[in-house]
């Protein structure tokens, strides 16, 4: 090839990087629907989606809306061309400009991955997210995979709260140590300042004998009067040097006093924290143990007829239907166990990941109870489940995870109270239908 063809060929190169770089993202209302509630939830936080609501003068009728409610709404409002989906789009190309530049110049899908995986190992994520999705030459194998560690990242989120349940009772231990050093160091400060303050009387009653001694000691004994001037001052400067000492210990105790408050004071906040969390496992694993002994009773006698009650069989539900929507499709099996272990009929939908809507229709008109994840469940699904259940009249609930431990709990608690439905602290109006 000649020298002509080489330099044409870059400057052709050249040009296509260039065009590349001034590429335009793609909208958000132009991207898959299924991705909007990552893209929303990753890329930008709660504070920022609060100002945009007052910069918006965005009212909900209702008053007062959580952070899942003020998310969700975004995600909706992002899928469609209007107000509020322009300043969603506005707002994310503001933040992410820069990074947006970097994948511009992506000249093939290769070099479009090789940048995502670069940022996803040092731990931007955020901006690499939406920049790749909204890249134009991205594909759906791509799409997949980085939707894929996005959504595993979202559940590693909560893996270090085990770590700090373990170190609970250390911190305890370690905080009652703390306290009952503080307490002897108050101690010490406090001895410490007696001492100095006896030093400074003493101090201060050898000088005023001093001055005391220079005007009624006689003319005549002026040798007896040195040696007894040379004697005071090698007293008065002994306890200069005394005191001198005192200080500096008593400003190093003052010291080692106020790391050890401030030790104490995040130990105290910490031990509060991990305790709100131990609590919440401690309930779960003692409805855990409270359940086993119904999966080795006996089943319920009436095979789906008039249910004797809650009180004649807590843990029974008498053939009633439960569908289950969205969560982890490794833990299916162990849903389905614990539905037929209490004698109920177990139905399941993924929410629709691979199973169609049409499908979830006919399913939530044959459940008795429906129960979904807050955590691993898609917008779509759950206005479908509130939409179908208040014309129909179903019992509803939404569990705090997909564990299997909030699905139990959420599922009990649902069978003995009649008037409300409560899990993982959301909680929702029951249904005339109930599950006895």
């Amino acid at each position: 090839m000649c020298s002509k063809c080489e330099k044409k060929g870059a400057e052709a190169k050249y040009k296509g990087r260039f065009a590349l770089s001034r590429t335009k993202p793609k909208r958000l209302w132009d991207m898959n629907p299924s991705w909007m509630c990552s893209v929303i939830g990753t890329c930008l936080t709660l504070a920022q989606l609060q100002r945009l609501k007052r910069r918006n003068k965005i009212d909900f009728a209702q008053g007062p809306v959580t952070d899942y409610e003020l998310h969700a709404f975004f995600v909706q409002s992002a899928s469609n061309n209007e107000k509020i989906g322009r300043a969603l789009q506005a707002l994310i190309e503001r933040k992410y400009h820069l990074i947006w530049k970097q994948f511009a110049r992506a000249a093939s899908v290769q070099e479009l991955e090789e940048k995502w995986l670069s940022a996803l190992s040092e731990g931007d994520v955020a901006g690499a997210y939406w920049a790749l999705l909204a890249h134009p030459m991205v594909t759906p194998q791509l799409e997949d995979q980085a939707f894929g560690e996005v959504h595993m990242l979202s559940h590693m989120v909560g893996s270090t709260n085990r770590a700090d349940l373990k170190t609970l009772r250390k911190n305890e231990v370690e905080t009652d140590h703390m306290r009952e050093d503080l307490d002897q160091s108050r101690c010490d400060v406090w001895s410490r300042d007696r001492i100095i303050a006896r030093l400074r009387t003493e101090l201060e009653d050898e000088r005023r004998a001093h001055r005391n001694a220079l005007y009624v000691l006689p003319v005549a004994g002026f040798g007896d009067h040195d040696v007894q001037s040379n004697n005071l001052e090698v007293a008065v400067e002994g306890f200069r040097q005394a005191l001198g000492e005192a200080d500096k210990s008593n400003s190093q105790l003052q010291d080692a006093l106020a790391r050890k408050a401030k030790r104490i004071e995040f130990l105290e906040s910490e031990r509060a924290r991990l305790k709100i969390d131990l609590i919440s496992v401690e309930t779960e694993s003692r409805l855990l143990e409270s359940a086993m002994p119904s999966f080795v009773g006996q089943a319920c006698s009436n095979d789906g007829g008039t249910c004797p009650g809650e009180d004649a069989c807590p843990y029974d539900l008498c053939r009633k239907r439960v569908l289950y929507v969205g969560g982890r499709a490794t833990l299916v099996s162990r849903y389905r166990d614990v539905v037929e272990g209490w004698n109920g009929e177990f139905l399941h939908h993924d929410g629709g990941l691979e199973q169609s809507f049409e499908r979830l229709g006919g399913m939530l008109d044959r459940a008795d109870v429906v129960v979904f994840p807050a955590d691993c469940v898609s917008h779509a699904a759950v206005e479908r489940i509130k939409t179908q259940c208040g014309q129909s009249g179903t019992r509803m609930m939404a569990v705090r995870s997909s564990g299997l431990g909030s699905f139990m709990r959420g599922l009990h608690d649902c069978a003995v109270k009649s008037a409300n439905c409560v899990a993982g602290g959301a909680i929702y109006d029951s249904t005339p239908n109930s599950l006895n």
